[in-house]
């Protein structure tokens, strides 16, 4: 396809008077897990924006300027994240796509605030981002929506007495989703009998599998990533084999059932798009996406380039004198991949959600 053989624009800017106008490359940061535990989600992500870029750049850029991105690590440090944000400064970055968990979103928050840099994140979601105006512009739902449709999940399947892990590392997504998941559970009547905190790097799963069932729950939540899941799941299995598993959505990458394998079987979680939806736009980016990366996208591949696409569109379409934050508020609802895209006064936006089961190795949803 003619939009793969530029995708080396990405990273080699505009270096030829001839490719480029005055102004110079548009510059796009992008922070995320890129190694360790939950590098698939980061991975993933750079690579829709990667695919995204492309495109444009092939249409002849926004205004005849190129996209050129700046992937960064965050390693899943706050420090390190904010030290990147002020390298980002440094570059003259006109936007940052990222970051994917919610603990560096609090943390680059008040960094991004204080140096003017409209950030664009396309999966944290803990409920205390909403309702702020500020630099931070969120595509996805937060954890109020998410975590009590969970709740209500269980309790619909007769699931009363649920215990729950939650990963340490990630505490700003983990914290919100546990409690708004009992606040609804507990309004129903659910009770949940007990919360372990994990932090992987120095936690025996194997005995936090035996504290999450000592009290004979009716069903396991685990409130951690991909990773971490996978290895829980496994953990679970050898002392309990039926027990009811749930995942967080954030678990929901291809790299759970990779690393689970049969562990994750009936496995249950939420995922913020429709991977069967049959509509054009949709499929043309699976196809794209596996003709350049050799792999099927996951939640954060279609995630970011539904971020891309809303950031793309307010860059094309903003006046001279406008900020691009505000040219990102008053952005027309832009067709995404799944659904429209639009962000309200607070610059937070809204999925669909889809309730979905691991069956024979794949994401099957749940009718």
């Amino acid at each position: 396809m003619k939009f793969i053989r530029n995708v080396v624009a990405l990273f080699i800017g505009c270096f030829l008077v001839t490719a480029c106008d005055e102004s110079g490359p548009i510059k796009i940061g992008f922070i995320a897990e890129l190694t360790g535990a939950g590098a698939d989600t980061g991975t993933t992500s750079l690579n829709a924006l990667k695919l995204a870029a492309a495109q444009i750049n092939d249409d002849g850029g926004i205004d005849g300027r190129m996209i050129e991105i700046f992937p960064r690590d965050d390693l899943k440090d706050p420090k390190e994240a904010q030290k990147i944000v002020r390298e980002f400064k440094d570059i003259g970055v006109d936007a940052i796509v990222g970051p994917i968990i919610s603990s560096i979103g609090m943390a680059m928050l008040p960094v991004i605030n204080e140096l003017d840099i409209v950030t664009v994140s396309p999966t944290v979601s803990a409920a205390e981002f909403a309702g702020y105006r500020d630099n931070l512009f969120r595509m996805n739902t937060t954890t109020r929506e998410n975590a009590r449709a969970y709740a209500r999940r269980n309790i619909a399947l007769g699931r009363e007495r649920v215990a729950t892990v939650l990963d340490g590392q990630n505490e700003a997504f983990t914290e919100s989703w546990y409690q708004e998941f009992l606040l609804e559970f507990d309004g129903l009547d659910g009770r949940v009998i007990s919360k372990i905190w994990i932090n992987t790097d120095d936690t025996p799963l194997s005995d936090v599998a035996r504290d999450l069932l000592a009290d004979d729950p009716d069903a396991i939540v685990l409130i951690t990533n991909g990773a971490d899941s996978a290895k829980l799941a496994k953990e679970i299995r050898k002392i309990s084999p039926d027990i009811p598993l749930s995942a967080a959505e954030w678990a929901g990458t291809e790299g759970l059932i990779a690393q689970g394998g049969e562990a994750v079987e009936r496995m249950e979680l939420v995922q913020a798009y429709d991977r069967y939806d049959t509509n054009p736009r949709f499929q043309k980016f699976i196809a794209d996406y596996k003709a350049m990366f050799d792999e099927v996208p996951g939640y954060t591949s279609v995630l970011t380039y539904d971020a891309a696409t809303v950031l793309f569109a307010a860059m094309k379409t903003k006046h001279p004198d406008q900020t691009l934050a505000d040219a990102l508020e008053k952005l027309p609802a832009q067709p995404g991949l799944n659904q429209d895209l639009e962000f309200d006064q607070f610059g937070d936006g809204n999925r669909d959600i889809y309730f979905v089961t691991i069956q024979d190795g794949k994401f099957i949803r749940v009718k």
